[in-house]
């Protein structure tokens, strides 16, 4: 929000340079981000935090200024005074729980035209875009006191009745934007005699809108209930900032005087005579809420040592009433416009605020730590990110949110698109799905590091992934990793090789590895997200515990990518369930080993994993290890089918195995393993 010094000067009389204004603001709560010179004024630009709804305008933000610098403010009243037959226009309130109060008045023979300079100057100074001097005059309002006003064509209304209720059914209407908006049952409008003419606190109907033939105005100033303006709002998918100001909770006490000085500004600009009679229709009226206060309270949670009369004296700065007092004891009534404070805590922090929390000196802190552990898979997260960081791999944080298109695209046939879980109202098309895997996050960080010429990528997340099944929605805690480009770094003295298929198997087995699981196996897989005959499935026993692959052409080309990208993924909670709660370490052999080679030919597309798994399980207690030693494949060998070599360590904890012994029972492990093996795994 843009505020002008001079401005602020018409509410009270302020020496100060704009250093010292920037710093009050700024310590008070009002975050100063800059300070300007536009139009020969002094322009302040500050941020508000939601709960400062108070300070949306000149006047909230001179009262900031009067408590921080103890001016008082100036009283200003607005007159304007009343000629012709009175005014028809009459209002009913039929959602009082979501219309407090309702008011407005007609101005006769307006003449729209190009507002004054100064009126046109003081509005871009605040980042407003001058229009005509009708909604100008609103505009000013609304930046003057923080009340919305809404301007009606009085002679395109229907009839002189207005009613304010919610939608008994579904609509449509077409607003001030010129967008056609249909709205659901239960939205808060306001309606004259034939049909809906606004959304109530966001924004009017474009059937009666001010225009340069309009002659009569019924000008709206109202309250409405912060949550039905919201509501609206978000249903619509539209803000405004009227209903910016609604939403935070205007002043209910404050809609005749943003009349009155929009009559004035009319009659002094645009020729407007104020019509007899004026509309203003309290559904109930505002009591100002009391709340207690402690002086003892103040200072155990400031850490001061402020007197009573202190504490009363900062909070009567602020407009707060001190309506009674007694010992450690503070009865205080809370202004209409205040609609952050609500109980002792918030007068705590005003009275902190105003003291300068600056200036409450500091003291050792308190620690008391909490009873309650971390959560299991927190602490397996935390596990896996130390134990990923140290395979070399440079950790990412992308955001939950993808696109439609991106979460069909990388959705597998086990997941239909029911199981996609939408946002109902989000910001952007991009981000308005829950991501149900974390390939379309690394593809986008992958496709980022490519366009800055960074081509070789190795890294890993941690993060949810997310889908529904039927009525269900389940949140499920996932590990990534993404290779591309260069396996190792550049040198010069030796051949740069690209990362490939078994780079990625290798961080998933030490991933294992570290974790103590052991007997996963690798299967194939036939998911379409990735390469055929580049992906497999890691299992153990009848649980799958992830997917890994080079990922298919199809995902990679819409984005730019042109070179092989591997992405695999776990399951952290089928993890965590497998992972041994400690690691047993057995005492090494004094004895030496020996070792044998044993190549066999299997078909192309066999498993090699499986062969292994079937070694392993038939070894006797002298084999030691069992390892891939070279797999071969030629056109003299033949298309189909490879030769793979795996090397038996054998070794004994009693004394050195003869050639004998360990040349009987290697016999007598292949040859079990090649019975195992059946006929379409095993080739003659």
């Amino acid at each position: 929000m843009k505020v002008t010094l001079s401005w602020i000067n018409e509410f009270l009389d302020l020496t100060q340079s704009p250093e010292e204004i920037d710093e009050a603001l700024t310590l008070a709560g009002l975050e100063v981000d800059g300070v300007e010179s536009e139009f020969g004024d002094t322009v302040f630009e500050i941020s508000l935090t939601p709960n400062l709804g108070h300070c949306m305008s000149i006047l909230g933000v001179a009262r900031e200024l009067s408590a921080a610098f103890q001016i008082p403010l100036k009283g200003r009243e607005f007159q304007s005074e009343e000629e012709g037959s009175p005014s028809p226009f009459s209002a009913a309130i039929e959602s009082s729980e979501k219309c407090m109060r309702y008011g407005g008045l007609l101005v006769r023979d307006i003449k729209v035209a190009p507002s004054p300079d100064w009126l046109s100057r003081r509005l871009e100074a605040c980042a407003i875009r001058p229009v005509n001097n009708v909604v100008d005059v609103g505009n000013y309002v609304m930046l003057e006191f923080g009340q919305p006003l809404h301007m009606f064509d009085a002679n395109k209304l229907s009839g002189h009745q207005l009613n304010i209720r919610s939608a008994p059914s579904p609509g449509e209407m077409v607003t001030l934007d010129e967008e056609k908006r249909s709205y659901p049952k239960g939205t808060l409008l306001i309606c004259d005699e034939a049909k809906p003419v606004a959304f109530a606190g966001v924004m009017g109907d474009s059937s009666s809108a001010v225009s340069e033939t309009t002659t009569d105005l019924f000008i709206e100033a109202a309250y409405f209930i912060p949550e039905a303006v919201r509501w609206t709002s978000k249903q619509l998918n539209l803000r405004s900032d009227s209903s910016s100001r609604f939403e935070r909770g205007v002043d209910p006490e404050g809609a005749p005087r943003a009349l009155n000085r929009a009559a004035q500004l009319l009659g002094e600009i645009a020729g407007g005579k104020v019509a007899p009679g004026r509309v203003d229709v309290l559904a109930r009226p505002f009591t100002p809420p009391l709340i207690e206060c402690h002086t003892s309270r103040v200072n155990q949670l400031l850490g001061t040592t402020l007197t009573q009369g202190e504490v009363s004296a900062l909070l009567e700065r602020l407009d707060l009433k001190i309506v009674k007092e007694e010992e450690d004891h503070l009865l205080v009534r809370i202004p209409s416009y205040r609609h952050d404070l609500s109980g002792e805590i918030d007068l705590v922090e005003e009275v902190g605020r105003l003291y300068g929390f600056n200036n409450i000196p500091p003291h050792r802190p308190l620690h008391v730590s909490s009873t309650l552990t971390h959560a299991p898979l927190y602490l397996f997260e935390e596990r896996m990110r130390q134990i990923l960081m140290g395979q070399g791999l440079q950790e990412l944080l992308t955001c939950d949110l993808i696109s439609p298109d991106q979460a069909k695209e990388t959705l597998e046939s086990t997941l239909s698109a029911e199981a996609l879980i939408h946002v109902l109202h989000p910001a952007s098309i991009e981000q308005s799905v829950l991501r149900p895997t974390l390939l379309p996050n690394l593809l986008e960080v992958v496709r980022f590091n490519l366009d800055r010429q960074n081509n070789s990528l190795a890294a890993y997340e941690v993060g949810k992934i997310h889908m529904k099944d039927g009525e269900n929605y389940l949140e499920e805690a996932t590990a990534a990793i993404v290779l591309t480009g260069s396996a190792n770094p550049f040198y010069f003295g030796g051949n740069e090789r690209e990362v490939d298929f078994f780079d990625l198997k290798g961080h998933v087995e030490d991933l294992l590895s570290a974790l103590g699981i052991e007997g996963a196996q690798f299967s194939s897989s036939h998911l379409h997200s990735f390469h055929p005959g580049q992906q497999a499935r890691l299992k153990k026993g009848k649980i799958t515990l992830g997917s890994l692959g080079q990922v298919h052409p199809s995902h990679l080309t819409p984005l730019g990518i042109t070179q092989p990208v591997f992405f695999a993924q776990v399951s952290l909670s089928d993890l965590m369930e497998l992972c041994p709660d400690s690691l047993a370490a057995s005492a090494l052999s004094t004895f030496p080993g020996s070792q044998r080679d044993w190549t066999i030919t299997l078909k192309h597309d066999a498993p090699v994993g499986e062969l292994l798994a079937a070694a392993r399980e038939l070894s006797s207690p002298l084999v030691e290890s069992i390892s891939l030693r070279a797999l071969f494949q030629s056109e003299k060998l033949g298309h189909d089918r490879k030769n793979v070599t795996l090397r038996f360590t054998y070794r004994s904890f009693k004394k050195t195995l003869s050639f004998e012994d360990v040349e009987a029972d290697h016999k007598v492990l292949i040859q079990e393993v090649a019975k195992k093996l059946t006929d379409h795994v095993l080739l003659e």
